[in-house]
C-alpha cells in the first residue's frame, strides 16, 4: 500500500501505481494530497477510514510505503503498538537507533541533549570534533560540524535562531528540534542506500549513492551520484552491513533510505584489508526523498516502486555486466593479445541535484517582484535527463534536475552553483 504525502509526488510514481492499479500491493490511500497530485491518473484508492479499520493482523501482513515522512503520523496514530509504529520510531530517533546498533557499533560516542541543557554542554566534555542535529530530523536540517569551543559558541546560537523558523516546516515526527544528538564525527565517503528488506528479513538493495561534498564543513543535499563503479565497488561490503542491521533490529517488510560512511582499513602491511561502514541513519518507510530515489530509474532501469511491491530482486551481476557488454570492446594490446576496453559509459555518472530555494525568495514582500530563472540555471548542466520545477513560492526547493556527466568536474561545478545568482527582478 502507498501513503502519499507532502512535499511532492513524481510522475514516474503516479504512472507506476495507475499502471498496476489494479494488483495488490498497488493501492493508494486516499487523502487531500492525492485528490490534488493525482488528479488525471486512475488509481486504486482506499478510504482513509477503511485503512484505519484494518485488523491488527491484516496490517501487520501488508507492505507500505510513503514517498514523504510527513506521513508517518498516520501510521504512529492509527496503530501505534505495531511493529511497523516501533520500528519507524526506533528509526527516527536518533539517540534510540545509537543505542539499539550499540551491540554492532559498542564504541561509537553519541549524547542527546535538550535544547535547554546546550548551553551547559562545552566542547571539551565530549573530547572530540562532533556533529549536531536534531534528534528527529532529516535533510541537513539544524546539522552542524563542530571542531572547537568557540566554533560550539557560534553553532549554539544558529541552532537557537533556527528553531523558530524550521518548526513552521515540518510536524514534530518529522523534524523534532527539542533535542538534538551529538555524535562523533565519523571520518569517510558518505553514501546513501534504498533498500528494502523482504518477508524473510533479506535486504535488496535497489541503488546506491554516493554523497559529494564541496568540502570539509559542507552538509548539504545538493547532490548525490551513481555509477558502475558505485555500485560494483560497495555492494558486497553494503550488503553484508544490511544483513546484520536487519537482524539486530529485526526488520522485515520494510523499505528505507539509509545513510553510510565507509572508509578503508589498513592492514599491517600498509595496504588496504577491506572497509569500515558504520550507519548515519535511517529514512523509515521510504527511499529517498521527494521522489529523488526515481534516479535508480534514469540510471538502471530499476522502477524502485515495482521492485518493492512486487518483491523482486535486481540481478546486479546482470545489471552491470549489460554495462560491460554495451560499452566495451576489444583491442589488441602490447603483447598481441585481446583486452577488453571500456568506452565510458561503465564509469558515467549519473546524479540528481536539488536547486534550493534562495534566501531572498522567502521574503514575501521582496519575492513579489522577484523570480527564479530556471533556463539560467539549466545553462550548467550539460545532459538533463528530466526537469522537476517546485512551486518555491510553497517549498524550499527549486527544482530538481536528473542527469548525467562524464566526469566529476561538472559535479564539482553544480556544487558550487550559488541559487541567488538564478533570481531576477
Amino acid at each position: 500500500m502507498f501513503i502519499l504525502e507532502e512535499p511532492y509526488v513524481s510522475s514516474l510514481l503516479l504512472k507506476t501505481l495507475e499502471k498496476h492499479r489494479e494488483e495488490a500491493g498497488f493501492e493508494v490511500l486516499e487523502n487531500e494530497f492525492i485528490k490534488n497530485a493525482g488528479k488525471g491518473y486512475a488509481l486504486n484508492l482506499l478510504k482513509k477510514e477503511d485503512f484505519k479499520g484494518l485488523s491488527e493482523e491484516l496490517f501487520s501482513k501488508t507492505k507500505f510505503y510513503s514517498n514523504s515522512e510527513n506521513s508517518i503520523n498516520l501510521v504512529l496514530e492509527s496503530f501505534p503498538n505495531s511493529s511497523l509504529a516501533c520500528l519507524i520510531n526506533l528509526c527516527k530517533d536518533k539517540c534510540a537507533f545509537r543505542k539499539a546498533l550499540e551491540p554492532i557499533y559498542p564504541n561509537f560516542l553519541f549524547k542527546e541533549v535538550s535544547v535547554e541543557e546546550l548551553d551547559k554542554v562545552d566542547y571539551e566534555s565530549i573530547g572530540k570534533a562532533f556533529i549536531i542535529k536534531p534528534s528527529v530530523g532529516f535533510l541537513s536540517l539544524g546539522v552542524h560540524k563542530v571542531r572547537s569551543e568557540a566554533e560550539f559558541e557560534d553553532v549554539k546560537k544558529q541552532i537557537k535562531a533556527e528553531i523558530d523558523e524550521i518548526s513552521k516546516l515540518f510536524p514534530k515526527s518529522v523534524l523534532n528540534i527539542s533535542k538534538f544528538i551529538i555524535e562523533e564525527i565519523i571520518e569517510g565517503e558518505e553514501f546513501a542506500v534504498d533498500v528494502y528488506y523482504d518477508a524473510a528479513g533479506a535486504p535488496n538493495i535497489l541503488n546506491i549513492l554516493k554523497h559529494p561534498f564541496l568540502d570539509g564543513d559542507d552538509v548539504s543535499d545538493r547532490a548525490y551520484i551513481t555509477s558502475y563503479s558505485i555500485i560494483e565497488e560497495n555492494l558486497e561490503c553494503f550488503e553484508e552491513v544490511l544483513i546484520k542491521i536487519g537482524k539486530t533490529l529485526k526488520i522485515k517488510n520494510f523499505p528505507m533510505h539509509i545513510e553510510l560512511i565507509s572508509k578503508p582499513v589498513a592492514d599491517n602491511g600498509g595496504g588496504v584489508s577491506g572497509k569500515e561502514v558504520v550507519p548515519v541513519e535511517i529514512n523509515p518507510m521510504r527511499f529517498a526523498g521527494w521522489c529523488t530515489t526515481d534516479l535508480a530509474y534514469f540510471a538502471y532501469g530499476i522502477n524502485v516502486y515495482e521492485y518493492f511491491a512486487q518483491g523482486k530482486k535486481p540481478n546486479w551481476k546482470a545489471i552491470l555486466g549489460d554495462y560491460k557488454s554495451a560499452f566495451a570492446k576489444n583491442v589488441c594490446t602490447d603483447k598481441g593479445g585481446p583486452e577488453l576496453v571500456f568506452s565510458g559509459k561503465k564509469d558515467k555518472i549519473f546524479y540528481f541535484a536539488i536547486a534550493e530555494r534562495p534566501k531572498t525568495l522567502t521574503d514575501s514582500a521582496a519575492a513579489k517582484n522577484q523570480s527564479f530563472n530556471y533556463e539560467a540555471l539549466y545553462q550548467n548542466f550539460s545532459n538533463i535527463l528530466e526537469k522537476r520545477e517546485i512551486d518555491y513560492t510553497e517549498k524550499p526547493v527549486c527544482a530538481i534536475l536528473f542527469g548525467s556527466a562524464d566526469s566529476m568536474d561538472e559535479i564539482n561545478k553544480i556544487l558550487k552553483l550559488d541559487m541567488k545568482s538564478f533570481v531576477k527582478s
